[in-house]
């Protein structure tokens, strides 16, 4: 089994942004079944050290289908460099205390909800667990444009096929050199994926063909032709004459 979080969120549509991560379990991505309770436990404890037994609190979640709610602290530091955690404010209106900044794990939807400033800025992050036979297992590498214009929470970009080796994946996204700008922020995301299922998605398609121009016109992804939406891309590309023609 395999374990994708995906978060969502920023202050409004204009800069709201999308994040993947692929999770482990004690260094594999390949997950067992039994393991996916307390991998998704771990992945949010992490950030929430100050949550007592937040670990146990998520799984009981996840197995009841249930929601488990809790105030989210600032970290500060004293003199002697020790680590504290600071409560947020409240808000109380019909008998009811509000946290002014609170998380919410939803065991039923495997989401946990990070809401901020009384919600006024959220951020949701979505756990998936697909079943990927060997024999169709990949490791894909993108460079991911983060909000890049409004609206669009993100664009990804493949400058390399599919991986079947999980080294050489891993040694491409550690060495894969980003575009140098000043916005939109870009990062490498490294996630595990289904070759049969990705090959028919028109994404997919579009890189590829963006990949093969590449190919033929002599041209890199760091090169001036480049543009962060795919379909600009391949139009510079086809303008470009060919590699033997130049």
């Amino acid at each position: 089994m395999y374990i994708t979080a995906s978060t969502y969120g920023g202050i409004d549509w204009h800069d709201s942004r999308t994040i993947y991560e692929q999770l482990r379990n004690n260094g594999s991505f390949n997950i067992r079944a039994e393991q996916i309770p307390e991998t998704i436990a771990h992945d949010i404890a992490k950030d929430f050290p100050y949550v007592e037994n937040i670990r146990e609190k998520i799984v009981k979640a996840l197995s009841e289908k249930s929601c488990f709610q809790f105030m989210i602290k600032s970290e500060e530091k004293d003199t002697a460099g020790n680590v504290t955690y600071k409560d947020c404010g409240t808000h109380e209106t019909d008998e009811r205390t509000y946290y002014e900044d609170e998380a919410t794990f939803d065991g039923e939807n495997q989401t946990l909800t990070r809401d901020y400033a009384f919600g006024q800025v959220s951020y949701i992050t979505t756990y998936y667990v697909e079943d990927i036979p060997d024999d169709r297992l990949g490791y894909m590498v993108t460079e991911d444009f983060l909000a890049p214009v409004k609206g669009v929470p993100l664009i990804q970009r493949l400058y390399h096929d599919i991986f079947d080796n999980l080294d050489a994946a891993q040694n491409y996204a550690d060495n894969l050199k980003l575009h140098d700008l000043s916005y939109p922020k870009s990062i490498v995301t490294f996630l595990v994926c289904n070759r049969q299922k990705i090959s028919g998605h028109p994404w997919y398609q579009n890189e590829k063909e963006a990949m093969r121009l590449m190919t033929e016109k002599g041209q890199a992804y760091l090169d001036d032709s480049f543009c962060i939406f795919t379909k600009n891309h391949i139009e510079n590309l086809k303008k470009l004459p060919t590699k033997e023609a130049a």
